[in-house]
């Protein structure tokens, strides 16, 4: 721990160790110009691209605007991949998705109608069409895993211990729960949450709107056949346990020695419409020399959120920063190469849809890789680089890192080195404590290819007023920003791609530098 603070403090105060400056590296990132980003943005983030929705109109332009820069550039298709069926016409990987928008749903507990995101949502897509039962099992979550169980029923009912009504998310505990019941016949469980009614204020809109999944609909219907998650508000759980005339304070007492059986009918319906679309990673890579089989791969997302109520949502920093970023250095590689100064390794220029659906096209690549993960030294991810947060309003010059250091203690010390040599941007790693309520290291595509063990670094300059409202527009971005948080991304995967040994890894702790 005190490692990672020391390293903290030194990045804040300058003290890093810098790099010696590599003119070459100096000349291309200075390629990066704020006309080429405004130039690429300002189409990606116009009205005509419909928001960039993944599966819809919008996203399939966008994909094919940045196929045809690639080409433009002199990035030639990914030739082995596309004879593989991998990547049909060299550039663009496809992938299956599914979108289901909720209707008909009803839900009622002792003949009383209930109200969906009033006493209920739904966190899972295992959504039975019609469930009636005559009794409800009702369990503690502190009695997860151990012998009180007892087996399940149809309906379990899962309680709310006091300490976590201040809030908090249930997930961790829906885990240990499901776990717990795989194979005793539960097909519903109800989870009490203490701040349900705010989450339902708060996410209301999220929560009814179409939900989109990786797969065919059929794929997803026997995907699908295991337990189904419905969170309830305390009151609710309270109005269950009044069928047998007992308080919540009870129940808990009860049910943390054994499971307590209610006599109480539920029973709930729905009908859904299913669509099959399917969503694209536009892939531009540029091979490297004596050490080509390994790949340095440098993503953002370019899908939105579309358009509401007949507004587009344009998305210029989330993530039309990024995506421009990703391309002004794919052109600035593949002009180094073109010169005779390409990479050692390979670089991997992707940008994925689906990430405002759920990290869906990042997921399928590192499902179904182009190249080996294996063989993917690092993925440098950027969601968001064109804006400044309000708590950085006066100063500016910064740019949150995160994840750097949790596969790789070295990729953090390699991007800290580049940032004192040549961007001089403060590194802010306020995000990356493991116990940062935002949870924002699990929440953008490097995620996904840090479960597979890759070594990771997102950059992000943090949330801001227009945040997936109708206001995230160019003329907001400050592009002076994006080209500095753009070069300090080049520097960084150019010292990847042509160091001598491939970076090891281990986080910053366990490599034990100061």
């Amino acid at each position: 721990m005190w490692r990672k603070l020391l390293l903290t403090v030194l990045a804040s105060s300058g003290l890093i160790a810098s790099a010696q400056v590599d003119s070459t590296a100096l000349y291309y990132a200075n390629t990066i110009t704020e006309e080429g980003l405004h130039t690429h943005l300002a189409i990606l983030a116009s009205d005509a691209y419909e928001g960039r929705e993944t599966g819809l109109k919008g996203q399939k332009m966008a994909a094919e605007y940045i196929e045809g820069q690639f080409k433009k550039f002199g990035i030639p298709p990914v030739a082995n991949a596309r004879n593989m069926g991998l990547l049909p016409d060299g550039y663009q990987q496809q992938y299956p998705v599914t979108e289901t928008k909720l209707g008909g749903l009803s839900m009622a507990v002792g003949g009383s109608a209930l109200e969906f995101l009033k006493d209920y949502y739904y966190t899972s897509e295992r959504l039975h069409r019609s469930l009636e039962v005559q009794e409800i099992t009702v369990i503690s979550p502190l009695a997860v895993g151990g012998v009180q169980l007892g087996g399940g029923g149809k309906v379990v009912l899962v309680l709310d211990p006091p300490a976590s009504k201040k809030g908090g998310e249930p997930l961790t505990k829906v885990k240990d729960v499901a776990t717990a019941l795989t194979g005793t016949g539960t097909e519903v469980v109800l989870l009490v949450q203490g701040n349900a009614s705010q989450v339902m204020g708060q996410q209301g809109r999220n929560l009814a709107a179409p939900r989109m999944r990786l797969g065919t609909a059929q794929e997803l219907v026997e995907r699908n056949k295991g337990q189904q998650l419905v969170v309830i508000t305390p009151e609710l759980a309270q109005a269950i346990l009044d069928q047998a005339n007992i308080t919540m304070k009870k129940a808990l007492k009860a049910t943390a020695q054994k499971r307590i059986i209610i006599k109480s009918p539920l029973s709930f319906s729905y009908s859904s419409l299913d669509r099959e679309l399917t969503g694209e990673n536009v892939l531009g890579y540029v091979e490297g020399s004596d050490k080509k089989g390994e790949v340095i791969a440098v993503t953002a997302h370019y899908d939105h959120i579309g358009m509401q109520d007949g507004e587009v949502y344009n998305g210029a920093d989330d993530d039309g920063s990024g995506t421009v970023a990703v391309l002004e250095m794919a052109r600035s590689f593949a002009q180094a190469k073109a010169d005779g100064h390409g990479p050692r390794r390979s670089i991997l220029f992707m940008t994925v849809s689906g990430e405002e659906k759920g990290l869906l096209g990042s997921e399928w690549y590192t499902e179904h890789p182009v190249f080996p993960l294996d063989s993917t030294v690092a993925d440098l991810n950027i969601d968001m680089i064109g804006r400044v947060d309000s708590a950085h309003i006066d100063s500016g010059a910064y740019v949150y890192v995160i994840g750097s250091g949790r596969i790789s203690g070295e990729l953090r010390r390699i991007n800290e080195a580049q940032n004192a040599t040549y961007t001089k941007l403060h590194l802010d790693y306020t995000f990356d404590s493991d116990n940062d309520p935002n949870r924002f290291y699990y929440r953008s595509d490097h995620y996904n290819f840090a479960k597979h063990g890759v070594p990771v670094a997102f950059f992000f300059n943090g949330v801001h007023a227009d945040y997936h409202g109708p206001f995230d527009e160019v003329d907001k971005i400050r592009f002076d920003l994006l080209r500095q948080r753009a070069q300090l991304v080049f520097h960084t995967a150019w010292d990847l791609a042509n160091r001598e040994q491939r970076i090891i890894s281990g986080p910053v702790e366990e490599l034990g530098h100061d």
